[in-house]
This record gives structure tokens, C-alpha cells and sequence, in this order.
């Protein structure tokens, strides 16, 4: 595969200290893998190989999910509200015009709008998030677009508040697409960034190295979030670090002004948290990769987890591997590595046959639906084996 090499998104450095190699197994036959870096000159982490943008492109096209969710988990919720209250904290007037681009179906908008603002509006590039968020939430501006597109798609100057949530981290065009972004916007509007936070990697916590998934290719900390904000003219105003202890992992959120001026000089990024949180992760990765059975079995997600796990495996356990299962049903059909992905029901074919569950968020959650359903026993690679769980 041809990859392409970056510069530090943040300071445009190209002074790269290769740290891991994110070595991730092909879905829908596109190779996400990178190489995770540290940047010489500020310490900002990011991958600095990537696959060519067209890749991620088709990537998100093919297994987008928007349109395959139809409900809010209590970890979105807390983000949601965590979200409206910085809006409140910021005295955001309820007649801003708000436009979130990247809206999925639309829950922020509509906690928003649930919260007093009215005018609410969103851009996302799945082709059926307005239907979604019209069943849904009754949102009925929702616009088929993406961020580098977002000025055309709807006039950026008129609002006053443009939100990414969970965006920044997925660019590979990070410095340009923002910078484009903010030169549609009018001086004095506000921007809502939200990012995993980096402060909350935990290597002895969550799922082992599960901050470095197939989509996310750079890795953020206040300090060069600030320093990205600075270097395009927004000036930080506020922030706030939410601790996700379900998943061993948080979120960071910035309110910042664009137009303004921002910092006027860049602040080293430190490297320990990073080291730690891979190190550790990397001790309870082989941990759990002991729990992978020795007779053939199916596989039980076709996610990031996975994608980590089938590269993970020696060649006589991926021989054990007779099919793999997902409920995404747009992923149905697809390849994932050398396996079109099924859908749970198949399992009906392989009675008896040992599933492991490859995935740490919902590994119980999944375990207690195929055990109400099917006899096999079920291997959890965090939570132990189950024939009823």
C-alpha cells in the first residue's frame, strides 16, 4: 500500500519519533494501519504514515454507521450533556445560530435545541442522517456534507457557534481542513471542539490501546489543542476534561473564539502520558490474547478491536478462525481481513463452535444477547468464558 507521510498537523515540523506501528487488518479490503509519532519539535502525537485520503474516503463510505443507530448509549449521553453545559457555562445566548458539523443523527442538536436554542443545524456526509434525525429527534435541518465542503453547503458567517465533536481526531488534512473551516466563519464566532483527551489514556485501564482505533490519527491534549487553535488565530477560551471511568477513557472539550488572535508561542507537549498509556496497554493486550481459543471458533465483532487482534494472531490460531460475525448490518457482506463479515444469525451454522467476543466496550452486552439465542460456548477476552452469561 502506498502511504502517505505527514508533517506535525500542529507546527508543520517533520521531525517524527516513530513509537508504534498500528498494524490494524484490512476492512472492506482498505488497510487502515499507521504509524503512531511523536513530534520532535512540540510533542504533538498523531500518525504520521497514513493511508491516501481517497482510502479514508472510501472507508467512511462503506461502513458508515449513522444510518445503522437508532438510539443514544449512556456514554453519549454523558458527552451530550457535558457538551450543552459548557454552551451554558459559556453564556451562549439561546438566539445563536448553532451549526454542528460531523452531526451523526443529530443528538447534540437536539439536546441543544431541548435546551433553549432554537436555531440548530447540521452537515454530515452519512446519506441518511437528516432521515434519521428527522424520525428521531424532528430535526428537520440537517444537510448532506463535510467539512471540507461545509462553507458551500451552508453560509458558515451567519453562525455563531460551529461544532465538531469527535471530528478533529479523524483528519487527515487536520491543519487545512480547520484552517478552512475558520476563514468561512465571521471574527468573533465561537467554535466547540470535542476530542478524546489524552490527559485520559490509561495503558492500565479500558481497552488495550483502544485510543488508537482505525479512524483516529491524531491524539490530543489541552496544550496542543491550544497550540493548533493558536497557530490558526482562535484564541482557547475555556475547557473541560470529562473522565469516562466506564470505558477508561475521557473527553475534552474546548470553547474557543475564532478571529481573535491565539497563543503567540507554542507550548511542548509532554510525552508521559503516552509512553505510560502505551506500555501498559501493550502488557494487557498480550493478556487478553491468551484467551483466544486453540480449537476453531468464531469471532464476534469486525470493529477496531478485531482489526487489532486477527494481525495479533499466530498463524495456526487465524487458521482457527471459521467465520466472523457482526451486527452492523452495513457491514454485512463486506470483508473483513480474509472473512465477509456475517450477521449474528449465522451462527446457527456453527453449533457448539466456541465465539469469542472480540470487543471491550460491549463484550457482556453482546455475550448476554448470543447466550439468550444460541448454546455456544462464549469466550470473553476481558470478562473470562461463559456458556450463559
Amino acid at each position: 500500500m502506498t502511504s502517505q507521510h505527514r508533517h506535525c498537523p500542529v507546527c508543520n515540523a517533520d521531525q517524527p519519533k516513530l513509537l508504534l506501528h498500528n498494524q490494524l487488518a484490512a476492512v472492506h479490503d482498505l488497510d487502515m494501519s499507521y504509524q503512531v509519532a511523536r513530534c520532535g519539535a512540540c510533542g504533538f502525537h498523531y500518525a504520521s504514515d497514513l493511508p491516501p485520503d481517497a482510502q479514508y474516503a472510501a472507508y467512511y463510505q462503506a461502513v458508515s454507521k449513522y444510518d445503522a443507530q437508532g438510539s443514544v448509549s449512556a456514554l453519549d449521553r454523558q458527552r451530550i450533556d457535558a457538551a450543552v453545559a459548557l454552551c451554558q457555562r459559556a453564556g451562549l445566548p439561546k438566539t445563536a445560530r448553532i451549526v454542528d458539523i460531523g452531526c451523526g443523527f443529530g443528538v447534540l442538536l437536539a439536546a441543544l435545541r431541548d435546551a433553549g436554542w432554537s436555531q440548530v443545524q447540521g452537515i454530515d456526509p452519512a446519506p441518511q442522517s437528516a432521515q434519521v434525525a428527522l424520525a428521531l429527534f424532528n430535526l428537520t435541518d440537517i444537510r448532506t456534507g463535510w467539512l471540507a465542503n461545509a462553507g458551500e453547503v451552508m453560509d458558515l458567517r451567519q453562525a455563531d457557534l460551529v461544532c465538531l465533536m469527535a471530528v478533529l481526531e479523524h483528519l487527515p488534512q487536520l491543519h487545512s481542513d480547520l484552517a478552512q473551516l475558520i476563514s468561512h466563519m465571521r471574527p468573533g464566532a465561537r467554535l466547540l471542539l470535542e476530542v478524546p483527551a489524552l490527559e485520559e489514556f490509561r495503558g492500565d485501564a479500558g481497552e488495550p490501546l483502544g485510543e488508537l482505533s482505525l479512524e483516529h490519527i491524531q491524539f490530543f491534549s489541552v496544550i496542543s489543542l491550544r497550540n493548533l487553535l493558536g497557530r490558526l488565530g482562535a484564541k482557547l477560551l475555556m475547557h473541560e476534561v470529562l473522565t469516562l471511568p466506564s470505558v477508561g477513557s475521557g473527553a475534552l472539550f474546548v470553547m474557543a473564539e475564532v478571529g481573535q488572535g491565539g497563543a503567540t508561542s507554542t507550548q511542548r507537549e509532554d510525552s508521559a502520558r503516552m509512553d505510560a498509556y502505551l506500555a501498559g496497554s501493550t502488557v494487557r493486550l498480550a493478556r487478553a490474547l491468551q484467551c483466544v481459543p486453540d480449537e476453531p471458533f468464531v469471532l464476534y465483532g469486525a470493529g477496531s478491536h478485531s482489526a487489532r487482534l486477527i494481525p495479533a494472531l499466530q498463524p495456526e490460531q487465524r487458521q482457527c478462525v471459521l467465520a466472523v460475525l457482526d451486527g452492523n448490518r452495513n457491514l454485512h457482506g463486506k470483508q473483513f481481513d480474509s472473512w465477509p463479515v456475517q450477521a449474528p444469525e449465522a451462527l446457527v451454522d456453527y453449533p457448539g463452535v466456541p465465539v469469542l467476543i472480540s470487543s471491550y466496550r460491549a463484550e457482556k452486552a453482546i455475550a448476554r444477547a448470543l447466550a439468550a439465542q444460541y448454546e455456544n460456548p462464549l469466550v470473553l477476552m476481558y470478562g473470562g468464558v461463559s456458556a450463559a452469561v
